[in-house]
């Protein structure tokens, strides 16, 4: 009897306890959520409600879209010029490069060209001095053969087939030929040409004695 009072105050004691910890609770449980307003259910059901903008309204939220568009556009012209202008400012260098090295490639080639031609003269002129007529006149051909149009090179060809032919009766007929055809292609020299001409009697059938 008495094991079973002593366990019936542990139990009293027990939820004696419980009351107490319930009461002492600092912690408030929020069951509002369980609470459900009726306008709120209408507006959950309904339609969205909110504030209709007036025509001032929209004609100025379009007006402030379009300066914002005339400013992007103004903004990309603006970018299209500056491109633009980098592109003919580049084009313009690149094309003054281009042109600054053809000058200068050209006039290394009319450099060049000139030291040759003073070569075909000189060895030439030096060969002639010599008497060694078939040498002048292989680098007097060269000459020609570089520039066609040269009379001093051309002249220089023909005294040294004039004298081929005065000194060893060879390549006379080439000689008249060149003569001719200088003769007509440089009319104002013609006093020059007949002074050479004059070796060449025989071929035009002059008899000097």
């Amino acid at each position: 009897m008495f094991g079973s009072s002593s366990a019936k105050g542990m139990i009293d004691s027990l939820r004696n306890n419980r009351k107490l910890l319930r009461k002492k609770s600092r912690f408030k449980k929020d069951r509002t959520f369980l609470s459900i307003n009726e306008n709120d259910l209408k507006g959950a059901k309904g339609k969205p409600t909110f504030n209709a903008y007036s025509k001032e309204a929209i004609k100025n939220i379009k007006s402030k879209f379009k300066r914002r568009r005339k400013r992007e556009n103004v903004f990309f012209a603006f970018l299209g010029l500056l491109g633009l202008f980098f592109s003919i400012l580049l084009g313009t260098f690149l094309v003054k490069d281009v042109v600054q090295e053809r000058n200068k490639t050209r006039q290394e080639q009319i450099q060049k060209n000139e030291r040759v031609y003073l070569i075909y003269i000189e060895f030439g002129d030096r060969w002639f001095s010599q008497g060694k007529w078939k040498n002048a006149i292989f680098y007097y051909k060269q000459g020609v053969g570089a520039y066609p149009n040269d009379y001093e090179m051309n002249y220089r060809l023909l005294r040294a087939y004039c004298q081929f032919c005065k000194n060893d009766l060879e390549d006379c007929g080439v000689a008249k030929e060149l003569l001719d055809s200088l003769l007509i292609r440089f009319p104002e020299k013609e006093v020059q040409l007949s002074e050479l001409k004059a070796i060449l009697n025989f071929e035009y059938g002059i008899n000097t004695n």
